[in-house]
């Protein structure tokens, strides 16, 4: 598990963060993150609770109008040649 972090140190060496609910796409676990604010927002945060780097913001920044998002309920894709996949199920997306 990450140790604390002082935000106040952070701050004078400009480097912004972001908070809010982070959620595990491994063990479920919601938890209040905060993390650097690195090229838009951290794509992988660790679990407190399970250690695995699995977590995402619950409420990340989106565009407007229509988003996909897998049976499973993620909205983040791995892109292969073969075609587009969920990571949390494993399922090849189709219909979009």
């Amino acid at each position: 598990m990450p140790g604390v972090i002082n935000l106040a140190e952070r701050r004078e060496e400009n480097m912004p963060h972001i908070s809010g609910v982070a959620m595990c796409l491994d063990c479920k676990n919601e938890w209040a993150a905060v993390a650097p604010h690195l090229d838009g927002f951290p794509i992988w945060l660790e679990c407190p609770k399970c250690g695995l780097i699995r977590g995402r913001f619950k409420y990340q920044h989106e565009r407007f109008g229509e988003q996909w998002s897998c049976g499973c309920g993620n909205d983040l894709f791995h892109i292969k040649p073969e075609g587009i996949y969920c990571p949390n199920c494993g399922t090849w997306q189709e219909g979009y």
